[in-house]
């Protein structure tokens, strides 16, 4: 009877160990600076209007995110939501991207989604990525993704996210143009 039991002990291990790894990792962000909370001090160019916060939910994966429509002429073909911000050590933005389900079968061509940051006279681009869900199934859930701020430690700086209603130079068409950024925050690991 002992011997069967080890088996039984052994899974038992490895199920709490799994457990253990699981939560252990989704804890392991450390939030520093929780962007949707910081939503109201935001800079909102070019038409505040166009910014809301929303519980949005991409292939059954809900996040609290940043909506920002470009859904009218009258505006420019870009929008920019700033934070001003000190970085803090060892820090990395994570925020998923990705456009409201109902945009999916609008016959669109995608947002452009863009982050960059300003130190004094600095511009730096840290990221540029087209998501295209009408066009590309792939680009039908949240496309997270991880930056490395680490450069700009203890720097006050202007943390830049930019949406063009087109991949640059190709026109300005907006239908389906209803962008997320999802669960914007600073990390530091």
């Amino acid at each position: 009877m002992k011997r069967s039991l080890w088996p039984l002990v052994g899974g038992l291990v490895l199920v709490v160990g799994l457990l253990g790894w699981y939560f252990f990792k989704r804890g392991a962000d450390n939030i520093a600076i929780d962007l949707v909370a910081q939503f109201p001090d935001a800079i909102k160019q070019q038409d505040p209007t166009k910014f809301s916060v929303v519980s949005a939910t991409l292939h059954g994966d809900t996040k609290q995110a940043i909506l920002v429509t470009e859904d009218t002429p009258e505006c420019c073909p870009a929008t920019r939501l700033k934070y001003k911000l000190t970085v803090p050590d060892n820090a990395w933005l994570r925020v998923g991207l990705g456009l409201k389900e109902e945009a999916w079968t609008q016959q669109g061509d995608g947002v452009l989604f863009r982050v960059t940051v300003s130190v004094g006279s600095t511009n730096d681009l840290l990221l540029s990525m087209h998501v295209d869900p009408f066009n590309n199934s792939a680009d039908r859930e949240w496309k997270d993704v991880f930056l490395d701020m680490s450069e700009y430690a203890g720097e006050n700086v202007e943390l830049i996210f930019l949406t063009n209603s087109s991949v640059q130079g190709g026109g300005d068409n907006r239908t389906g143009d209803l962008a997320l950024w999802g669960a914007p925050r600073i990390v530091v690991k």
